[in-house]
């Protein structure tokens, strides 16, 4: 619950604690300009533009380190899953790849003037705009430093869920060479490393090197929108001095799975006969989004799923045949009289 500011003629970044609005100050370089924040490594990255670097600050602590980056380091970006930072450089026609856990960097060429960066964590594709040359350059990182120690979610569909503690699985296994011991099991938490973990729940295969695992949500829970599930497998070595070679207690990889807790809303059921069971949502049928009447609503849109606003809607029917097929969301403004708050509803059209 923390906000980050750069403040750029000041060369240092405002600390907001959300809970009292009380503020600390922490130094960065010269002229930092964008913020970004791995909630699950808890550390902020501030770009610097005329010192050409970037400040990382440990969400802990407020102390800094920096990484030297391109020229003129403009947008920046964070992939919480491959723990990555991605730093577009204005004057370099570049984006610097920061290594999260050991703050290495490497550095892949974009067009011209390289200004602003965003990630999928989900596709893990990252998209650079070039202010010179109008256009995106798309990258598509790899991971990297498999220990053959590896813990695997089951999907959900879509990766999105109307629930608050959804059944998650998952599989842990140990491919190592030659030291393939069996699995101990499988640490999982919430949104972040940074606090204590809870042991997954073995539902089969235990002893050996192949088991299967439920998440054991205790006092988890997803909130509203983007979470980022994680888990670590430990294989029946860990915690022993440089087990399977890597010489730490943790012998697997770090698995993050971003999963998006959604809410949804029957809307209508096509049936075999002629008539159809509606219900008091926005209801899509045939290309036809039908708003229910409502003395309370003054206004309604239909969002895409970057939040950008494709249509505005009125009561009754609305032609939306012209959109392309996928998900929407449609927010309904009340009249201040009737004192209803503003409604959202997600709707799929085929």
């Amino acid at each position: 619950n923390k906000t980050y500011v750069a403040n750029y003629g000041s060369n240092n970044v405002t600390v907001i604690d959300g809970a009292t609005n009380d503020t600390t100050t922490v130094p960065a370089g010269s002229s930092p300009c964008a913020v970004a924040v791995n909630p699950v490594t808890n550390r902020i990255y501030v770009s610097n533009q005329t010192s050409h670097n970037v400040t990382v600050i440990d969400g802990a602590t407020n102390t800094t380190t920096m990484v030297t980056t391109g020229e003129y380091p403009y947008g920046v970006a964070v992939d919480p899953v491959t723990n990555k930072i991605y730093v577009a450089n204005y004057y370099d026609n570049s984006v610097t790849v920061i290594d999260g856990a050991t703050n290495d960097t490497t550095t892949v060429a974009t067009d011209s003037n390289s200004m602003a960066v965003a990630v999928n964590p989900v596709t893990n594709k990252v998209y650079v705009a070039n202010y010179g040359d109008n256009n995106v350059t798309v990258i598509t990182d790899a991971p990297a430093n498999d220990t053959k120690v590896r813990a695997a979610f089951h999907r959900l569909p879509g990766d999105t869920t109307a629930l608050a503690r959804p059944p998650l699985t998952g599989k842990g296994v140990n491919r190592s060479i030659p030291n393939r011991t069996a699995m101990m099991g499988v640490l999982n938490r919430v949104g972040t490393t940074q606090l204590p973990w809870g042991w997954a729940t073995v539902t089969g295969g235990g002893g050996t090197d192949s088991m299967t695992w439920a998440y054991n949500w205790d006092a988890d829970s997803l909130i509203l929108g983007e979470n980022f599930v994680c888990a670590v497998p430990l294989e029946s070595d860990a915690g022993i001095a440089n087990n399977e070679g890597m010489g730490t207690p943790f012998a697997g990889n770090l698995e993050v799975y971003p999963v998006y807790r959604m809410e949804y809303h029957v809307a209508a059921e096509e049936m075999t006969k002629p008539e159809v069971r509606m219900t008091n949502s926005p209801t899509i049928i045939r290309g036809v989004l039908r708003l229910p009447l409502s003395p309370f609503t003054i206004h309604a849109s239909i969002f895409d799923m970057t939040g950008r606003q494709v249509m505005s809607l009125r009561p009754g029917p609305n032609d939306v045949s012209r959109l392309a097929p996928g998900v929407y969301f449609v927010r309904s403004e009340p009249l201040a009289a009737g004192r209803q708050p503003s409604a959202v509803t997600k709707v799929v059209i085929q």
